[in-house]
């Protein structure tokens, strides 16, 4: 019996080394777009943009007002332009469709990201009132938590019901 129960705490401990021997999971973004611009001007006018970039497709959302508080002229158009910095493919650029929100107009543009690792983004906002660019770099990630976080997620639930049929089949077995 307590080469069974070594058996069982080599293999938990086994398993624990493994899933944190594996921190590329706890480097990628999940979750809510992050800032990449915050109210910087970006030619005559004030920008603040959100990045999701994931492999396959990644989305821009970006706020553009002018400096004194004005909405945005209608005819505004937004241009996000992307390319690897390694330069494996040529820069790709997408329009952002323009909606409404309850904070006023923004921009999101749904971009393609064909690998993981930094891209160049330029931001292009042009309209009425003028031109403007602002350039920045992204890391694209991979999309999802990925199917190690999802087991070491597993684990502590394998363990308690490990606990709980331990407990259940020496409870069986006591006269």
């Amino acid at each position: 019996m307590p080469t069974r129960r070594r058996l069982l705490y080599l293999l938990l401990a086994g398993l624990t080394m493994a899933c944190l021997a594996s921190p590329h999971v706890a480097l990628a973004h999940v979750g809510a777009p992050y800032p990449v611009l915050l109210e910087q001007p970006v030619g005559p006018y004030i920008a603040s943009a959100l990045a999701d970039p994931d492999v396959g497709t990644g989305t821009f959302y970006v706020l553009v007002d002018l400096p004194d508080g004005q909405p945005v002229p209608p005819g505004t158009s937004v241009t996000v332009w992307v390319e690897p910095e390694d330069g494996h493919r040529a820069a790709v650029g997408r329009p952002a469709e323009r909606e409404e929100t309850r904070y006023g107009d923004r921009f999101v543009a749904r971009v393609p990201f064909d690998a993981e690792g930094p891209w160049k983004v330029r931001l292009v906002i042009d309209g009425p009132v003028g031109t403007g660019e602002a350039s920045f770099v992204v890391r694209v990630t991979p999309s999802g938590i990925g199917w190690l976080a999802s087991i070491a997620c597993l684990i502590p639930f394998l363990i308690l019901g490990a606990l709980w049929l331990r407990g259940a089949l020496r409870q069986r077995t006591k006269p």
